[in-house]
């Protein structure tokens, strides 16, 4: 009688164990469908991970650029180009371009030297920009105060401007704007003077 318990107590385990094992091998299996989501949402993970430790990286990030827009960086060679420190991401700005021209006038007969004329231009090339951000992307809150670049938002056209003025001319003045002045002067505000000599000295 004992024996005839423990062989069923034997065989009530061993049906569980197999049930156990059976219901374990079939969640196991995937149709190819089902293994193809899998890789998706695991590479999409990646992804997402990738970008966030992306964003983690950048100290100083740049504002979100408005769609059919571009952003476009320029160098701030003088604090006082930069309007001493005071832009900073979604300041409105305007943008001045100077450059310098020589002019050269004709021999002197006597001397046979060639006297030359050189001239400074300014020109307002750019109205009421919006600034996304000021210095590098791996500047500190301190760093980003002193910044080297403030980035803008621009059309594409206005790039291709702004890309070669910062080739062809010697450099850009900011000219900070009151948030909430959205005007815009359509006459074409341009300025050239004569540099006198010792001037640049």
């Amino acid at each position: 009688m004992n024996t005839k318990k423990v062989w069923l107590a034997a065989l009530a385990t061993g049906m569980i164990a197999a049930v156990l094992i059976y219901s374990t091998f079939v969640t196991n299996i995937t149709t190819p469908e089902e293994e193809a989501q899998m890789a998706e949402e695991q590479a999409a993970a990646e992804e997402q991970a990738a970008e966030a430790e992306f964003e983690r990286n950048k100290a100083n990030p740049i504002v979100e650029i408005e769609d059919g827009k571009r952003a476009v960086s320029l160098r701030v060679m003088h604090t006082e180009e930069g309007v001493s420190g005071y832009i900073e991401p979604k300041s409105r700005v305007d943008i001045v371009a100077y450059q310098t021209e020589i002019e050269k006038e004709e021999e002197d007969e006597d001397s046979g030297e060639v006297s030359e004329t050189e001239f400074l231009t300014a020109e307002l090339i750019l109205q009421d920009v919006k600034v996304l951000a000021s210095g590098a992307s791996a500047d500190s809150e301190n760093e980003a105060l002193r910044y080297e670049t403030v980035t803008v938002e621009v059309t594409p056209e206005e790039g291709v401007l702004l890309s070669l003025a910062a080739k062809d001319q010697d450099g850009f003045y900011f000219l900070l704007r009151n948030e909430e002045d959205g005007s815009v002067n359509e006459d074409e505000i341009s300025l050239t003077r004569q540099v006198m000599k010792g001037e640049r000295q």
